[in-house]
């Protein structure tokens, strides 16, 4: 059975890269750098239904992901959480998250409006995230 991805995770995002047995999503919300980790594992909705292999998969993947946020964008603070209250299956935010930002310090969930990419601006993300990522895997 192919993976199948949650439609709103889909529609909200654009495909990065793969690392290991998770798929890498940009947010389409420009106002945060923000990468989304999604095992694909089929009907999977916490950390815990992962076999411990697959749970250090993706926590490799997770540590990649910081650092890339971390080396592309040096983000004050970074925000990584698996919250599923809308969203059930299993996905991992990670935020770059900076001291001048709309809502610092609190969080970003539920605050504002999103805020889509104009241009090419997405693109040249997607350019950025994807070679960064391929220096380090």
């Amino acid at each position: 059975m192919s993976f199948k991805l949650d439609r709103r995770l889909e529609q909200d995002s654009s495909f990065v890269a793969e690392i290991g047995i998770s798929q890498v999503r940009l947010s389409h919300d420009s106002r945060y750098p923000w990468l989304l980790v999604i095992p694909q594992i089929n009907e999977c909705f916490e950390l815990d239904e992962l076999s411990f292999n697959q749970q250090i998969d993706v926590m490799k993947a997770s540590n990649i992901i910081s650092k890339v946020l971390k080396d592309c964008f040096s983000p004050d603070k970074l925000n990584i959480a698996c919250l599923g209250n809308i969203v059930k299956q299993l996905h991992i935010h990670h935020v770059a998250r900076f001291e001048y930002d709309a809502v610092w310090p609190g969080p970003i969930w539920g605050q504002g409006v999103s805020v889509p990419y104009v241009d090419n601006a997405r693109e040249t993300q997607l350019v950025l995230l994807r070679d960064s990522i391929a220096n380090l895997i």
